[in-house]
């Protein structure tokens, strides 16, 4: 088992959650000797300790604009078994959270990861003004020092970079964030008595419990679907008393929800909710302003840019925010996602990756799934092995760069 034996590493990724495991693989794969630190008991984040799933969206049209490391997992993973998960789509699969934690893990454990849980990066050490030479950990035995070369923050929240002094964008106090939501596992489902989703919509609006309308997703495993359907708005997912707070709401929404669905729907007479996500689903929080902010425009337009690293074709989708409103749009084509959007002014040894890279609300709203943040990691930890030879993640070549991760199945280039 690869559990941290070292207080100095080439990489060091902050952030267990999808994006920050595959930037950790790709980092060790190329030969860099690298952590990845979780706050949590397990990887996958949101997949697997929020229970967010489907994991969506790889392509448009029918044609794929995400490949990579992370589709070939995924095309592994419903392999192993019916009940690990659905087979690989465009849209994407539903795993069953279980199968996915312990085949991340089997994923690091391939490729040399080494792996710490239970630890909460608290503060960061700084070499000059421009470069990060540690970081500190909590855990329960007190404070570790962990030195690093290049440090990937995949926290979501963009933890690393605020410490770091990194400007980003915070709408909790204007606008507002994105509505948060605690996922849930509902079992016991006779699936043949379900009456179509139009149908089930008609009946539970008018005795809905939340802001949201019927969002469930069949499970791998028969008589169970994972609900999306419990969500509050006018909170901020980086205060801990806003955190504690949408919890207890969405909790008790979630048995609400159960109770409108077992009185009115054929096929929920004998439904139970087998689990409520481990931790709340948090949609927005920070967002960095790196070398570029990716912005609705160019999510709109479908465009191109030189540096691209990435594809994405998830819709503009914006919950919740202060005033109830929300946005939702599907795009026309897939865009591209810029190096530029994982590397800031500020620091030389640091890269984004996931939710938290440099871009608008509208786009961040459409990046900020899962698929995207495959292809971003893979390409953060590329970009980081790389830059323990430039010694500047943000003088990594960029054509080097995208012909490694064309050569590992990253689809830079698309018609669609």
């Amino acid at each position: 088992m690869n559990v941290i034996n070292s207080s100095s590493y080439d990489v060091v990724v902050a952030g267990g959650g999808i994006s920050g495991c595959m930037a950790a693989v790709a980092a060790a794969r190329e030969g860099a000797k690298t952590l990845i630190i979780e706050r949590f008991g397990a990887l996958g984040g949101m997949s697997t300790l929020g229970l967010v799933q489907p994991i969506t969206t790889w392509g448009l049209k029918g044609e794929y604009v995400i490949g990579g490391t992370g589709r070939r997992f995924l095309t592994r993973l419903a392999e192993i078994s019916p009940y690990a998960s659905t087979p690989v789509t465009t849209y994407g699969p539903t795993c069953d959270t279980e199968y996915l934690k312990i085949e991340l893990e089997r994923l690091c454990f391939e490729n040399d990861v080494h792996i710490l849980y239970y630890g909460w990066i608290r503060d960061v050490i700084k070499d000059g003004n421009d470069r990060i030479s540690k970081v500190i950990v909590l855990t329960k035995e007190g404070d570790l020092e962990i030195e690093g070369k290049v440090f990937i923050d995949g926290t979501g929240d963009g933890d690393i970079c605020a410490m770091t002094g990194v400007p980003y964008e915070d709408l909790a106090g204007t606008v507002g964030q994105q509505g948060m939501t605690l996922m849930m596992v509902v079992s016991g489902i006779d699936f043949e008595k379900c009456l179509p989703v139009d149908k089930m919509k008609e009946i539970y609006d008018k005795h809905a419990v939340s802001c949201r309308t019927v969002c469930i997703f069949p499970h791998p495993r028969k008589g169970s679907a994972y609900f999306n359907m419990t969500e509050v708005y006018g909170m901020s997912g980086i205060k801990a008393a806003d955190l504690t707070n949408a919890t207890l709401q969405c909790r008790r929404q979630a048995w609400d929800i159960l109770k409108v669905f077992k009185e009115l729907l054929p096929g929920f007479e004998n439904a139970y909710i087998e689990q409520t996500a481990p931790v709340i689903g948090v949609r927005e929080t920070r967002r960095i302003k790196g070398l570029y902010i990716l912005n609705r425009e160019d999510v709109l337009s479908g465009r191109n840019f030189e540096d691209r690293i990435a594809r994405a074709s998830c819709p503009v989708d914006i919950h919740s925010q202060n005033d109830g409103q929300a946005v939702y749009y599907t795009l026309k084509k897939s865009y591209s996602i810029p190096y530029r959007s994982l590397v800031t002014r500020e620091i030389s040894n640091l890269i984004v990756t996931g939710r938290c890279i440099s871009t608008d609300q509208s786009a961040h709203s459409s990046v900020r799934r899962m698929a995207p943040g495959f292809a971003t990691g893979e390409a953060a930890g590329v970009a980081a092995s790389m830059a323990l030879r430039t010694k500047d993640v943000r003088e990594v070549s960029i054509p080097d760069l995208q012909n490694r991760l064309r050569d590992l199945g990253a689809i830079l280039d698309a018609d669609v």
